[in-house]
């Protein structure tokens, strides 16, 4: 089996074992999308890994009016299999491009399903809204293999260049010896 045949080998064998890791990689993604909870529209995008996961809630009012300044939400995480009890998370109050964002970082021990609840209330504006929403929580990346799953399609890429650039050069060399002229 020649080189070239050897590296794509390894490369699929090391693509298979790296398949069931599936990490969610990448920005965050919609888990809840304009739904609407009067008397909110509420939106909440997630980014849920192992270690520090952060959730970020978007909330519209669906009168038009601005949010009351007392409004708060606060995040309820606890493993889907009930072992541990739910623990508590406070958000912080952002300005976003249609309306306000509150974010909550939150600590994942561990990769598995999570329950996460969603609390949005407001004194003045006398609601309590809770949405609960079930996310798989992930590494946040590979690991050590991170590099080279990125890097090796821009590696191939360059030994198959300079492969093409010996045999080009090589070749050259050949014609060249072939059409000059032999003085001795």
């Amino acid at each position: 089996m020649n080189r070239a045949r050897q590296i794509v080998a390894c490369f699929a064998l090391l693509m298979l074992w790296a398949a069931p890791l599936r990490a969610h990689e990448g920005p965050p993604f919609p888990v809840l999308v304009d739904e609407p909870s009067a008397p909110w529209s509420i939106s909440v995008w997630a980014d849920p890994d192992v270690g520090l996961g952060t959730f970020w809630v978007q909330l519209q009012p669906l009168d038009g009016h601005a949010l009351p300044d007392d409004t708060r939400v606060s995040v309820h995480v606890a493993p889907a299999d009930g072992r541990v009890l739910e623990t508590h998370w406070d958000s912080e109050r952002e300005t976003w491009r249609d309306g306000e964002q509150f974010v909550s970082e939150v600590d994942f021990p561990t990769r598995e399903f999570w329950l996460v609840r969603v609390v949005v209330e407001s004194d003045t504006a006398d609601a309590h809204v809770e949405h609960v929403l079930r996310v798989e929580v992930t590494p946040p990346g590979y690991g050590a293999i991170d590099l080279l799953l990125y890097l090796w399609p821009f590696l191939a890429l360059g030994a198959l260049w300079i492969k093409a650039a010996r045999r080009h050069r090589a070749r050259v060399q050949a014609e060249n010896a072939r059409s000059t002229p032999d003085t001795h």
